[in-house]
Formats: C-alpha cells, structure tokens, sequence
C-alpha cells in the first residue's frame, strides 16, 4: 500500500474555480480534497463541499472539510479537519459521537508532544508542518524532515505531512515512513490539476518506503 495525496483548496480562487481544481485533482487520483475557506459563512463552505462529494461519486477520493465540522456533518463529509483555533478535539469526538456521523477527525500536529497529546485523545489522524518553507506560512522557519521522521516514529495513527511540498522534495519526505502528504500550490497553482496530482501521485506509488501507518478510510457514506 502507498501514501495517500490530499489537495487543499486555494482560499483565493473564486467558489466555481475552486470546484473546478478540486474535482480536477479528484479525477487525477487524488486521495483526498480538502474544503478550506477560513472567514466564509457556513451556506458557501456547505455549498462547495456538497459539489465535491456529488462531483466525486463513484471515486475513491474523500472529501475533508478544514476547521467547519458543522458543515462536515451536514454535508455528509468523509471528515474534518481541525487547526490549532478549531472546536477541541474532546468536543469534536463529542459531536461525533452524538450526531451518529462517521466521519474521520484530523488534527493538526507541529511536534511530538502535540501529537502524542492528540493521538491520545482519539485523533484519527495528524496533520505536521509545515516542513519546507511555504507561502501559506510566510517568515516562518520549515520544521524540516528530522522532525517530521521524529512524530511518525513517536505515533500509531496516521501522520500526513504538509508545507512546501513538490516533485522536487516528495520523496526526501516520504522516505521518513508518513502516511501521506497535503498540497496546495503543488497542484492547485498549475495549470492543469488533473496532470499535477497524476503526477504526484506517480511519484506516491514508486516511493520506496512504505508508510508506517496507513491513512484511513471513513465509514461515512459507505
């Protein structure tokens, strides 16, 4: 089995482009899109993730919402995923378990103890960056590949990195056992996402170190 390929949606394209590229990079093979537009009202977070999981019926890509796990619930998404500022995540396995959704809940990890904390809390996956220095992190130092290696050998849950990652660096990056890797100008900045994730993803399937642990599949909508 291989790492999987998440691609995050670019805020700054307008809600019909932002579609376009996501469901490009599902038809290229992407394991998962990931809804992120911090700041917009719920209707059109609701709106653009219910395109995506119609747009990408009968694919095995999985749509992931950043941050809103009411709209991740209401939409019938794959999962959420939770930042530092996002609902605790005691309180995102308690709306879990309440609303009956299975959706897997991810969170975001920037050192070992953070994942250790979060690993135990029931996290079904961790998110850790940014490793390479990133235009979505401008002026901040990359936490690099050593750390990265660091969280996926302290953890048993699935560890995806994210932060300037490219053709040019993703096997360096892979070569460290993680679970997968999250992109956003990688593929939603060129020209063609479709042939942007193919690519990736190639890269992905002739990796040479397998991911310690594999990225999971949600039970939502099976």
């Amino acid at each position: 089995m291989r790492a999987v390929l998440h691609v995050i949606g670019d805020a700054r394209r307008s809600e019909s482009e932002l579609a376009a590229a996501l469901l490009a990079s599902a038809a290229g093979g992407a394991d998962a899109v990931e809804v992120r537009l911090p700041g917009s009202p719920a209707a059109g977070v609701y709106e653009l993730t219910a395109r995506l999981r119609s747009g990408t019926a009968g694919l095995a890509t999985q749509v992931i919402v950043n941050d809103r796990m009411d709209v991740a619930v209401a939409a019938g998404a794959h999962g959420v995923h939770l930042g530092g500022r996002s609902l605790p995540l005691a309180a995102a396995l308690a709306v879990r378990r309440r609303a009956r959704w299975d959706g897997l809940i991810g969170r975001s990890v920037h050192s070992v103890p953070e994942a250790l904390e979060a690993e135990a809390q029931g996290a079904d996956y961790l998110r850790f960056g940014h490793v390479f220095a990133s235009a979505s992190h401008p002026g901040e130092a990359p936490r690099g590949l050593e750390a990265l290696a660091r969280v996926v050998g302290a953890v048993g849950v699935a560890v995806v990195a994210i932060g300037g990652i490219d053709a040019s660096n993703v096997d360096a990056v892979l070569a460290t056992g993680c679970s997968g890797v999250a992109v956003i100008g990688a593929v939603m900045a060129q020209a063609d996402p479709a042939r942007a994730a193919a690519r990736l993803l190639h890269r992905l399937e002739a990796a040479l170190t397998p991911p310690r642990v594999l990225f999971p599949r949600s039970r939502q909508g099976v």
